[in-house]
């Protein structure tokens, strides 16, 4: 199960939730609105977990890409 695959370092959110898989970051970009979703750092988060599912060496990239995306939205 390629999206149940673990981030290398979980990921602590400011408001308490964690995010530890590449489920957990789908999930989440899933239920940010539209104005975070349409900046091109979430766009590259995106292509990277795509990525990541599919090839468990990306996963560390999209961990990297996913914490950038979430200090420029403040997020953590």
């Amino acid at each position: 199960m390629p999206w149940t695959r673990k981030l290398p370092t979980p990921i602590a959110l400011n408001d308490g939730h964690v995010i530890a898989t590449l489920s957990d970051a789908a999930r989440l970009m899933l239920v940010l609105p539209k104005l975070h979703a349409d900046n091109p750092h979430w766009q590259y988060v995106g292509e990277l977990l795509l990525e990541a599912a599919g090839d468990k060496e990306s996963v560390s990239d999209a961990e990297a890409q996913l914490r950038i995306a979430l200090k420029a939205e403040g997020l953590i």
